[in-house]
């Protein structure tokens, strides 16, 4: 241990060979011998998050996406939000809307029957107040009033 007295107070530069035992199993301990859990040891590879996109290694793995790419299908969006927004993280085209809407994770489950009262709706895509077209099924998790206006 090699030790320096600085401004009457000591200071401790380093150390070395103190022993430690390595419990974690990720081949680290701290200077005081502690066993650090680094994430370097097998249990713990699946819970890391290497591309910071908010999905886990094994959650990247059982959605197939890219582990080291944070927006696996290029499409701007990062792999964690799209999950977080019922989006398709490996689907360039399906990315949550831009003006904040939330699209319902039973998007895909709705079968519209027709435009009678009653029916529920075929799908249909509008423009919204900020130019993004938007499909009606995508709110499937919510009511949805449409107000329609005619001019001549």
């Amino acid at each position: 241990m090699k030790l320096f007295l600085l401004c009457g107070g000591v200071f401790l530069l380093g150390c070395a060979g103190l022993g430690g035992e390595d419990t974690a199993g990720g081949g680290t301990t701290d200077i005081f011998g502690n066993d650090v859990d680094d994430g370097n040891d097998e249990e713990d590879q699946g819970s890391t998050d290497a591309d910071e996109d908010g999905l886990t290694l094994d959650e990247e793995t059982d959605l197939g996406t890219d582990p080291d790419e944070a927006d696996s299908d290029g499409d701007g969006t990062g792999d964690g939000e799209e999950v977080k927004q019922s989006t398709d993280p490996l689907d360039d085209k399906d990315f949550p809307y831009e003006g904040g809407w939330a699209k319902g994770a039973c998007r895909s489950d709705v079968d519209g029957e027709g435009f009678a009262e009653g029916d529920v709706a075929k799908n249909f895509t509008m423009v919204d107040q900020f130019g993004e077209d938007v499909s009606l099924h995508d709110f499937c998790d919510r009511k949805v009033y449409l107000v329609f206006a005619a001019f001549w």
